[in-house]
């Protein structure tokens, strides 16, 4: 079985399926997102069970195995893991969002420092927590996306360990720029200037520069609640891929969608349970590409419940 449009139709590996045991009573609570290391010779994909560690997937994505983590943050839902490079180490960057936590760690799951809510006097005042749902890395600066929360996007200094400023904010207006309705999931765009953040309730995705000026937004299918954005490179173009919580046909199972990433236009909608026949791909919560010795694959995670699943490209 294949599902959607050429060239970019994916089948559902069922063999790359590769939980251990020991993980597979805890997979329902999956609720967070991947962490694909792409460093030359690298390729392993990052990600937090609650309740159970930090899972490493091996490159060719055929085993797994538990990154056992500090006591305090073993319990907790991971709701972003993300990898990347400052000051000449490489590092994991994951966001608790029912904690008020973003935490740096090795690659061995060793805890090098905790952010914890904002200085800022945003959230001083009493109301929504800070909840944070994913993070970016930029030089030495972490993005944080208060997704769950009041939905800034707040800037830690990496090397000073400390937040820095904020700016963006809450809205429930879906035509608001500059500020977002769940600023859910987000990453560097093709060229690294700009962030692209996907505004959950809105179905858009808003693009930031670095100093949080946010000029455009791009309208995605009204209804899909767009969870997060990956972006690769394949023949020498960029496309996007969103996993979406909700088709926009209400009671329909919901879609991945593979984006031009200059126009930011549908070029593939793939339906993992109803064409391929993952089972529980209801709601789509995360879905990054994974390219490695000539292959392309999208891993995937449906929430909820949550379940890990990987397809791949035809």
């Amino acid at each position: 079985m294949k599902s959607g449009q050429a060239p970019f139709t994916f089948s559902y590996s069922e063999d790359l399926r590769t939980l251990p045991e020991s993980a597979l009573s805890q997979e329902e609570k999956l609720h967070g997102g991947f962490a694909v290391d792409k460093r030359p010779g690298q390729g392993e994909v990052f990600y937090g069970m609650p309740g159970h560690g930090l899972m490493k997937v091996k490159a060719d994505l055929t085993s797994q195995e538990t990154i056992e983590l500090p006591s305090d943050l073993k319990p907790l839902n991971l709701h972003s893991t993300k990898i990347g490079m400052f000051d000449g180490k490489t590092r994991l960057f994951v966001a608790a969002n029912e904690d008020a936590r973003v935490a740096v760690l090795t690659l061995e799951g060793e805890l090098e420092y905790l952010f914890e809510v904002p200085e800022f006097d945003v959230y001083r005042s009493e109301g929504v927590a800070f909840k944070p749902t994913d993070t970016s890395l930029v030089g030495n600066e972490l993005f944080v996306a208060d997704g769950y929360g009041r939905n800034y996007i707040s800037v830690a200094d990496l090397n000073a360990q400390k937040w820095t400023r904020f700016f963006a904010g809450k809205t429930t207006d879906p035509n608001e720029l500059g500020k977002f309705g769940t600023a859910h999931g987000m990453n560097r765009s093709p060229g690294g200037k700009t962030l692209a953040i996907a505004d959950r309730p809105h179905s858009r995705v808003e693009i930031a520069d670095h100093h949080g000026d946010i000029r455009v937004s791009h309208a995605l299918p009204d209804g899909s609640t767009p969870c997060g954005i990956d972006f690769a490179e394949i023949d020498g173009a960029w496309y996007a891929a969103v996993g979406s919580l909700n088709d926009p046909q209400e009671g329909r199972a919901a879609p991945i969608y593979i984006l031009d990433a200059e126009t930011y236009h549908v070029v593939s909608t793939i339906r993992p349970k109803e064409e391929l026949g993952v089972p529980l791909a209801d709601h789509m919560h995360n879905v990054v590409w994974h390219q490695r010795d000539g292959e392309t694959h999208l891993v995937c995670q449906a929430w909820n419940p949550g379940y890990y699943f990987v397809l791949n490209m035809e």
